[in-house]
């Protein structure tokens, strides 16, 4: 990988650092986690793990960073996104009216398109790190512009360091960090999906600290680098950043300096000896070795329920959504021959909101009673009606609304026109058999906006026909894009009637079953009409699936946590 001077391209820090409040584990490729005592606060409680004594430090501290909005982020690559598309709008017309109702026979979700490249940059961001521990200090200050690249739904990330500073103190000596010696280099991919955001990266750094004030020649230097490595995601219910960093550590002793000794002996016969001798000074004790780091920052969302204690009340009990960040380090190192490991945690308080409290005379007993009242409790489903009617089919509109609700694509505030996932527009009114004061027109407008959902022939949504098992099968694992699940070649669903599976639900099924949507073996009956119970049942196995199974893939492949 070629490196790159330190305060001219520093590729990709932003979706390590820039990102870091969405998903992403603070402070770069240094060694460290934080711990959020309040979702709007720029300064944050930051431990960092270092090597500079010889052994194993953790230094506690402070990072105050600016907060990112990520709605203005992806309205800024919308505003770009426009401008590529207004001066292509001619042949896009063109290419739409050619190919009109040409995805109504294949699949209920939008096929793959390319989107124009657009280059754009994110917001300035001002990182100011303040550590001590065991008579080390630490202070770091750095303000980065990132350099984005956006095409077909991927988003390349890279930065242009504006400011970078680093001061270490250790041992009565202070180390200072040589912008002119160190280099970096790092680079990243987003991959961005309905529900969900993707990404991985790679990142190396070669940091140069001088002893003193200035490039003082012969002065000690401190050589600290990394290798390191990252991967994460960020959806509504979760977000978690993974990254693995390899350092070498090295002090070169100072060289050049002098002492001079003068040594005088008065003899008894009165003769006088003096003896100069020059020694060139060296620094004391030796610093070389290596030390690998792997954290895991998190944010996590999970499902509760309350019973109440009374009986005489108006609701039985009701759920909630707690809400926590927490975060996990673990080190080995071999440093002057000791070898060692270690570890820290962080986590905060969890914050509980509950959710709306549904009274449904008609589901008491269902064998979907649980996930009904889930769904219902988040206005997955209308909350204000008592009768659920759990064997009824759901129709499409319902079904709209029930995914982006619980995929949290929803948003009450902007009525789902604002939300970040939005990557193209869509005029009033969507289709002509929908009115924009439907019940569920906004629910509609979100998901087809998100590419979760798509029309059918001649304008129409067809918002009150059923939806079939598969192609509810295919929206949900659409959001999720996980493609990269399907075998190579030929391969079996499993179950005894795959043969009724359309062609385009195939890889869809496989899928589902694959994260525990579907049950495995037995019939599937694809073509049938979804209940709302199944539905719910469905939905709520989504939901589990992303407060669960994704977060456990990405923290125990790399902690034990």
């Amino acid at each position: 990988m070629k490196k790159t001077k330190f305060l001219t391209v520093l590729g990709a820090l932003v979706v390590f650092s820039s990102l870091n409040l969405s998903a992403n584990a603070l402070g770069g490729y240094d060694p460290g986690i934080y711990k959020k005592t309040n979702n709007d606060s720029k300064t944050m409680q930051y431990n960092e793990i270092t090597f500079v004594t010889g052994k194993p430090v953790l230094l506690t501290g402070t990072l105050t960073r600016t907060v990112i909005d990520k709605e203005k982020e992806y309205s800024i690559l919308q505003r770009e996104l426009d401008k590529v598309l207004k001066q292509l709008s001619k042949n896009a017309k063109t290419a739409t009216k050619n190919n009109k109702g040409a995805q109504s026979t294949v699949a209920p979700v939008p096929t793959a398109q390319l989107d124009p490249e657009v280059n754009y940059n994110g917001t300035t961001i001002s990182e100011k790190y303040s550590l001590s521990g065991e008579g080390v200090k630490i202070t770091r200050d750095l303000s980065i512009t990132p350099v984005n690249k956006y095409y077909a739904g991927q988003i390349i990330q890279t930065a242009n360091i504006k400011k970078a500073k680093e001061t270490i103190n250790v041992n009565g000596k202070t180390y200072n960090l040589d912008s002119n010696l160190s280099e970096m280099s790092e680079s990243v991919v987003i991959d961005t999906k309905p529900a969900i955001d993707y990404y991985g990266g790679n990142a190396s750094f070669y940091k140069v600290f001088t002893e003193g004030t200035g490039n003082k020649e012969g002065a000690a230097k401190l050589i600290i680098q990394m290798d390191g490595k990252s991967t994460g995601y960020d959806e509504f219910w979760g977000k978690t950043d993974t990254k693995t960093l390899n350092y070498t550590i090295n002090l070169i002793p100072a060289t050049g300096g002098t002492d001079t000794k003068t040594t005088t002996t008065n003899t008894a016969n009165g003769t006088t000896t003096t003896n100069t001798t020059t020694t060139t000074s060296q620094a004391s004790g030796t610093l070389n070795g290596t030390y690998t780091v792997k954290v895991s920052q998190n944010s996590i969302k999970d499902l509760i329920y309350s019973e109440n204690d009374p009986k005489k009340i108006s609701f039985r009990g009701g759920y909630g959504v707690t809400s926590q960040n927490n975060a996990a380090m673990e080190y080995t190192y071999d440093i002057n021959g000791v070898q060692g490991s270690g570890n820290s945690q962080m986590e905060n308080m969890p914050e509980v909101t509950r959710l709306f409290a549904p009274v449904l005379t008609d589901v008491q007993g269902h064998y979907a009673q649980e996930a009904i009242k889930i769904v219902t409790s988040m206005n997955g489903f209308d909350s204000n009606k008592k009768m659920f009617l759990p064997n009824a089919y759901i129709s499409r509109d319902e079904f709209a609304r029930a995914v982006v609700v619980t995929s949290g694509l929803y948003n009450n505030k902007t009525d789902g026109s604002k939300n970040k996932k939005t990557t193209y527009r869509l005029k009033e009114e969507l289709f002509s058999d929908m009115k924009v004061l439907d019940e569920n027109y906004n629910y509609v407008k979100t998901a087809v906006e998100k590419k979760i959902m798509i029309g059918r022939d001649d304008n129409k949504f067809e918002p009150k026909n059923p939806i079939t098992k598969v192609e509810a099968i295919a929206i949900l694992t659409n959001s999720l894009g996980l493609d990269v699940l399907i075998p190579n070649g030929k391969f079996s669903t499993g179950f005894e009637d795959e043969s009724q599976i359309p062609p385009w639900a195939y890889d869809s099924v496989y899928i589902a079953q694959n994260i525990g949507l579907i049950e495995k073996g037995g019939t599937l009956l694809p073509n049938s009409y979804l209940t709302k119970a199944d539905a719910s049942e469905m939905l709520l196995r989504y939901v589990e699936y992303m407060t669960g199974d994704l977060k456990e893939d990405y923290m125990q492949r790399i902690l034990n946590y």
